[in-house]
């Protein structure tokens, strides 16, 4: 399980001009993630936009990104699906093509009650041996149960590995944690709470803007877990503020495009509509500016 662990970009998913995965930007990508020594990789999740990707679509972004990796690094597939059918067709693709964990957030637009969601987990994890890691997304989730029942549950699932826990609610991650024990690997799916969620029992953060800033997140949350908690106060007053300018753009689709391709020359491209709808473009310098300022700070973490 300790491979389990660490900083994982939720890896955009690179697509062409007319909206089919570009092969030559994941393998790009995947180098690039492999030789800032990330530790693991988490594919077609909300970054990689799998709600808006075709079961076909997502099966070759999955096999491009294995074959990529090569088993230089992890790769875990996300697998959620509005129907457990295709969910579980899914991880077993992921199986079949080589990864190395799945993931699954609950189905998604009917008012699923706890029973459902928690044989939809069930069948996706009986469907293949790879570890299972829940995806909490709270901003979809429809689970209205005490953390600790919540918990209870998801370790009774089979296969079940851990959660990525994606909710500003670091009370719910700590208690989860603590009914759990070692029975689960949590990952902290806010990169807001990057350093905050290693308190709760945080094992590792798989994030968005770690496809930009994945070095520097590392080496800071590992500050943190070292007892430098000086260092990481300092660096996440810094990287939050940083979130909060480009969110408040409302254009991180277009930040991340031009981030990656000024950083490493690799063109992601735009996100299927309406994703990108409404993103402005970034100048270089703007971006320089905040690329820089979450760097400088990482880089006196000694």
């Amino acid at each position: 399980m300790s491979r389990f662990s660490g900083v994982w970009p939720a890896m955009v998913t690179p697509l062409d001009g007319k909206g089919h995965p570009s092969v030559p930007a994941i393998e790009a990508l995947v180098d690039v993630f492999v030789d800032q020594e990330l530790d693991g990789l988490y594919v077609t999740g909300s970054t990689g936009q799998w709600p808006m990707l075709s079961m076909a679509t997502r099966r070759q972004v999955v096999e491009h990104v294995v074959q990529a990796a090569a088993g230089r690094i992890p790769v875990m597939v996300h697998v959620g699906s509005a129907a457990t059918d295709d969910a579980v067709a899914l991880a077993r693709h992921a199986m079949d093509t080589g990864a190395d964990a799945i993931s699954s957030v609950a189905p998604i637009y009917y008012g699923w009650t706890a029973d459902h969601i928690f044989e939809h987990f069930r069948q996706i994890g009986m469907a293949t041996e790879l570890p299972l890691f829940v995806y909490h997304l709270s901003s979809v989730n429809q689970l209205a149960l005490d953390a600790r029942d919540y918990a209870r549950r998801v370790c009774e699932l089979p296969h079940i590995a851990g959660m990525k826990i994606t909710d500003r609610d670091l009370f719910q991650f700590g208690t989860i944690y603590h009914t759990a024990g070692d029975k689960l690997q949590l990952f902290s799916g806010a990169d807001e709470l990057l350093c905050h969620a290693t308190l709760s029992g945080s094992a590792g953060a798989i994030g968005t803007f770690y496809n930009v800033w994945g070095p520097a997140c590392r080496q800071a949350r590992n500050a943190v877990i070292n007892g430098n908690f000086q260092a990481g106060l300092k660096f996440m007053q810094v990287f939050q503020s940083t979130l909060a300018e480009i969110l408040s753009t409302g254009s991180h689709w277009t930040f991340l495009q031009t981030a990656l391709k000024h950083l490493h020359g690799v063109d992601v491209g735009l996100p299927r509509a309406p994703l990108a709808v409404g993103n402005r473009e970034w100048d270089i310098e703007e971006i320089d500016r905040l690329i820089e300022g979450v760097n400088r700070v990482a880089h006196a973490i000694s």
